[in-house]
C-alpha cells in the first residue's frame, strides 16, 4: 500500500460523505465526448468531470468513463429502467467503490501506471474506469487457482474510432508477472493484438509506443 492510502482510506468517509455523482455531472461526462471521465477527487473532496488524467496523481481516482456511459445507455431500458434510475446507480458505486477503488489502486504494480502514462503522452485516452476483476485460471473451475487483473480501454484522441483495450494481471506477493493482453480495434472490428508480459517500466514504454505504431500503420493503411 502507498505512502498516500492510508489517508485516503481514512479521509474516504468524511470527504465524499455529501458528495454525488449527479444528473448534471452525467450529462456534463457525456459533453466531453470519449475523453471524458468522472473522477474522485481528494483535494476537493467532490466528483467532477475532466478530459486530463494524470495516472500518477494518487489523489484523483477515475470512477466512471465516457466509455462506461455509452455502455450503459446502450442498456438503459432492461437494466436501468431510466436516466434517473442510471444516475443513482452511478452515484451509489462511484461512492461504495471508493474505498475498494483505492486499495486496488495501491495495488497496481509502477509499469502498468507507467503504460497509463505514457499512452496519455502518445495520444490515447482512458474512456473507461479502470475496472478489477479475479480471472480463474482454468475456465468454469471457480474453487481453482485464480489471478486479479485490472481491464481498462483508451480512444486515438485524434481518431475516437481506434480503442485500445488492455487487460493486465495484478501479480500478488510472490506470484510472477503474468501476461497482459493487448487489443487494437476500429468502430469494433479487430485490428491487432498480442499478449505481452509487462514486468517493469521499460517494457510498459516500449509496448505503449508498438502501440502507437501499430495504430498509426492501421490508419495510414485505412484513412490514406
Amino acid at each position: 500500500m502507498t505512502a498516500h492510502a492510508p489517508r485516503l482510506l481514512e479521509a474516504l468517509e468524511t470527504y465524499f460523505e455529501y458528495a454525488e455523482v449527479t444528473s448534471h455531472l452525467l450529462r456534463a461526462l457525456y459533453d466531453l465526448g470519449p475523453r471524458g471521465m468522472i473522477i474522485a477527487n481528494f483535494r476537493s473532496r467532490q466528483f467532477e468531470t475532466t478530459f486530463t488524467l494524470d495516472h500518477t496523481d494518487e489523489l484523483v481516482l477515475p470512477v466512471y468513463g465516457y466509455g462506461d456511459l455509452t455502455h450503459d445507455l446502450g442498456h438503459l431500458r432492461n437494466h436501468f429502467g431510466t436516466w434517473d434510475d442510471l444516475v443513482s446507480a452511478v452515484d451509489s458505486t462511484a461512492y461504495d467503490c471508493l474505498a475498494e477503488r483505492i486499495e486496488h489502486r495501491a495495488a497496481t504494480p509502477y509499469a502498468v501506471i507507467r503504460m497509463r502514462e505514457r499512452l496519455e503522452e502518445l495520444g490515447f485516452s482512458m474512456t473507461t474506469a479502470p475496472s478489477y476483476h479475479r480471472r480463474y485460471l482454468f475456465p468454469g473451475h471457480y474453487q481453482g487457482p485464480s489471478v486479479r487483473e485490472v481491464r481498462e480501454t483508451y480512444i486515438d484522441r485524434a481518431y475516437p474510432q481506434v480503442r485500445v483495450m488492455l487487460k493486465h494481471p495484478l501479480p500478488e506477493k510472490g506470484q510472477r508477472p503474468g501476461l497482459s493482453l493487448i487489443k487494437i480495434s476500429d468502430h469494433d472490428r479487430h485490428v491487432k493484438g498480442w499478449p505481452k508480459t509487462v514486468p517493469h517500466q521499460f517494457v510498459a514504454n516500449a509496448q505503449a509506443h508498438l502501440i502507437r505504431d501499430r495504430a498509426d500503420a492501421h490508419l495510414d493503411r485505412t484513412r490514406a
